[in-house]
C-alpha cells in the first residue's frame, strides 16, 4: 500500500544523463548515484534517473538496462544523435521531478551534494541554476563555472591560455570566498541543477547548439529572467572530463569554436559582437601557428587541430558537420 502511494507521488529530483558510447562510465556513474541517494532519507524514495541514448553505434546500453531494472530508472533511445542539448531536452520532456539535474556519464557522485542544493533552491526563490564543484585531474584550475566571454579573456585565447586563466581565476575566487557558494555567469554542463518549471519557461536548451556552449546559453537566458546562477564550490563530484568529445580532436575543436561563435552572435550586440567575433577569427590563425610549432611533439593531435582551424576559417566559424 505504501509502495503504491510512493509510486504516485511526483519525485523531487529527476537526474538526466545523455549517453554516446559511454556505457562503462554510465555503469560507474549509476553505481555511485544509487549508493549516495540511498543514504539520503528525503530523496531515497523521491528521485528518478532518465538515460537518453544518442543512437550510440555501440549498443551495450541494453545490457545496463537489464542490470539496472527499476521503476526509478528509465531508458530512452533516440533514432539519431541529437547532440547534448536536444538530448537533454528529450530527457527533460519525460521528467516528472520538481528539479532537474543534468549529469554527464563520466561523473562519480560519492557525497551528498543534493540536500544542500535543494535546500538552497527552496530558501532562495531567485536562484535559477546551481552547480557543484567538478573535481578533475588539474586541481589548480577550476572549470566548473565561469564568466561570459570578454575581450580580456579572448586576448589570452590568442595564445590558447584564456580558458586556463579563467579556471585559475575561479579557483582563486573560491579560495578567497568566505561563503560556500559564489554568484557566477554559467555552470559547466557536466552537472547542472535547475528548477523544472524554469527550464520549461525558457524552452530548455537552445536547439541550435549541437555540443558545447549550450549550458552557457541556458544560463544566460535564465539570468536575463532575473535569476541567479550559483556555484556551490563546497560540494564536490568527480568529473573525468570530455571522455566522448576529445577522442576526436577535429570534431571537438570545430564544435567548441563554432558553438562559441554562435553564442556570441546570439547574445552580443554592436560593437562587442563585432570585436569578439573578430578576436575569435584571429584566434584561428594564431592557433594554426601555435600547433604548427607543436607538431614535432604531438604530430597527430597537431594535424587534427590545424585541420579543424582551416575548416572553421573556410566555413566562416560554422559547424556544418553535425546538421541533422
Amino acid at each position: 500500500m505504501i509502495e503504491n502511494q510512493l509510486k504516485q507521488i511526483k519525485p523531487i529530483l529527476s537526474i538526466i544523463i545523455i549517453n554516446y558510447n559511454l556505457e562503462e562510465e554510465i555503469d560507474n556513474c549509476l553505481d555511485s548515484l544509487l549508493k549516495t541517494l540511498d543514504k539520503i532519507e528525503e530523496l531515497s524514495h523521491s528521485f528518478e534517473i532518465i538515460i537518453v541514448d544518442n543512437n550510440s553505434p555501440n549498443k551495450n546500453l541494453f545490457l545496463l538496462e537489464e542490470k539496472y531494472k527499476s521503476e526509478k530508472i528509465h531508458f530512452f533511445y533516440s533514432e539519431k544523435n541529437l547532440g547534448f542539448g536536444k538530448g537533454c531536452n528529450l530527457g527533460a520532456s519525460k521528467a516528472k521531478g520538481e528539479f532537474l539535474l543534468f549529469l554527464n556519464p563520466d561523473t562519480i557522485v560519492e557525497e551528498d551534494i543534493f540536500t544542500n542544493i535543494l535546500d538552497l533552491f527552496n530558501s532562495e526563490k531567485k536562484i535559477g541554476i546551481i552547480g557543484p564543484k567538478q573535481q578533475t585531474r588539474k586541481p589548480c584550475f577550476d572549470f566548473s563555472a565561469g564568466y561570459y566571454p570578454n575581450v580580456f579573456f579572448e586576448l589570452f585565447n590568442l595564445f590558447g591560455l584564456g580558458v586556463f586563466f579563467e579556471g585559475f581565476l575561479v579557483n582563486l575566487l573560491t579560495k578567497l570566498s568566505s561563503k560556500e557558494y559564489l554568484n557566477v555567469h554559467w555552470i559547466l554542463g557536466a552537472a547542472i541543477f535547475i528548477r523544472k518549471e524554469l527550464f520549461d519557461l525558457v524552452d530548455g536548451f537552445d536547439k541550435d547548439y549541437f555540443m558545447f556552449f549550450e549550458e552557457v546559453d541556458l544560463c544566460r537566458r535564465v539570468y536575463k529572467r532575473g535569476y541567479r546562477i550559483v556555484y556551490f564550490h563546497k560540494l564536490k563530484i568527480h568529473h573525468i572530463g570530455s571522455v566522448s568529445g576529445k577522442r576526436n580532436y577535429f570534431l571537438y575543436t570545430v564544435r567548441t569554436y563554432a558553438s562559441k561563435y554562435l553564442f556570441l552572435t546570439k547574445h552580443y550586440k554592436f560593437p562587442n559582437k563585432q570585436l569578439m567575433t573578430t578576436l575569435l577569427r584571429f584566434q584561428l590563425i594564431s592557433q594554426i601557428i601555435i600547433w604548427s610549432l607543436l607538431s614535432p611533439l604531438s604530430f597527430d593531435k597537431s594535424k587534427q587541430k590545424i585541420k579543424s582551424f582551416l575548416y572553421l576559417i573556410s566555413h566562416q566559424l560554422k559547424n556544418e558537420i553535425d546538421i541533422n
